[in-house]
């Protein structure tokens, strides 16, 4: 059996086949040869305990950490990538990623612990397709797109069109394989920041993500943009795009921003649950960490908090 292959059976863990590909196109031609029933698996964080509960039972597992060149963080024409075996760890001690993405480099360093952070990969978070995914809602603030590659060749999905529902995404896994993330990095006078509220501040599912992105002439003191995303407020991370819209060329003023975070909690759709509170209270938690979060994004520029 090849690509490089062994046969695999525990009592909790079963599948026929465990391939490692040596490249990309390899990887694509077991995943069209299982038609559906093969699973890529890097960091295996949520495969493998979704094949222990039952919730997935694939014939194959495709480990494609021995794929070359996916693995690196770069920044190239003005984008930073980041390649699909990425680890969180990674992301969370990246120096550029500080620099020009922190929204992105705070929400990697939320997830698990630190030996999660050290295996788990920011691709594997984002297609599991989860709302609250502790790196969707950075990356769909900072307008991420996702490279896939299949046999055809190559093509990219804006994160606004990524997700589909909760636990899909546009990625075809029978046949296709997540490459690259990357995002327009950010420049003078734009910052980001992501701020969670959980019950502890490690091992907790998040009651609310908020990662936001600003733009502002401070010498005009005037917003030029903003962009506020949500999870879990949503089946899918949600932008609160009537929000953002009260930003756009507005000034920098005190009742703005309050009427920004107001109408960023009306606009989403957070339920009742056992697990993250009350719809009420949600909502009121979603309107404090917007406000509070676009005061700390003005005090960056402005250099006053780093």
């Amino acid at each position: 059996m090849s690509p490089e292959s062994m046969l695999v059976w525990s009592k909790d863990l079963h599948w026929e086949a465990y391939l490692r590909p040596k490249t990309v196109p390899e990887a694509i031609k077991v995943l069209e040869k299982f038609k559906g029933a093969a699973k890529i698996i890097a960091g295996g964080t949520d495969v493998l305990v979704q094949i222990r509960s039952g919730e997935l039972s694939p014939r194959a597992l495709v480990d494609v950490t021995g794929i070359p060149s996916l693995d690196k963080i770069s920044l190239e024409k003005g984008w930073v990538r980041i390649g699909a075996l990425v680890t969180h760890a990674q992301v969370a001690q990246s120096k550029l990623i500080g620099a020009r993405g922190l929204a992105l480099k705070e929400g990697a360093s939320w997830l698990g612990s630190p030996q999660i952070r050290n295996i788990a990969t920011v691709t594997g978070n984002l297609v599991s397709g989860q709302p609250g995914a502790d790196t969707s809602v950075p990356l769909l603030a900072l307008e991420g797109v996702v490279r896939v590659r299949n046999r055809k060749g190559e093509r990219t999905i804006p994160l606004s069109e990524f997700f589909m529902e909760s636990g899909k995404t546009a990625v075809d896994s029978s046949r296709e394989m997540v490459t690259e993330i990357s995002f327009p990095a950010l420049k003078k006078g734009e910052t980001s920041l992501s701020l969670r509220l959980a019950r502890r501040k490690a091992l907790a599912l998040p009651i609310l993500i908020v990662s936001i992105v600003l733009s502002a002439d401070l010498g005009k003191k005037r917003f030029r943009y903003g962009r506020i995303a949500l999870g879990p407020v949503s089946p899918i991370p949600f932008r609160a795009r009537a929000a953002e819209a009260l930003l756009a060329n507005a000034p920098i003023e005190e009742r703005l921003v309050h009427e920004v975070a107001e109408r960023a909690s009306r606009e989403s759709s957070p339920r009742t649950s056992l697990l993250r509170g009350s719809e009420a209270y949600r909502r009121r938690m979603i309107a404090h960490l917007v406000e509070r979060g676009i005061r700390t994004g003005i005090e960056h520029l402005e250099g006053r908090n780093g």
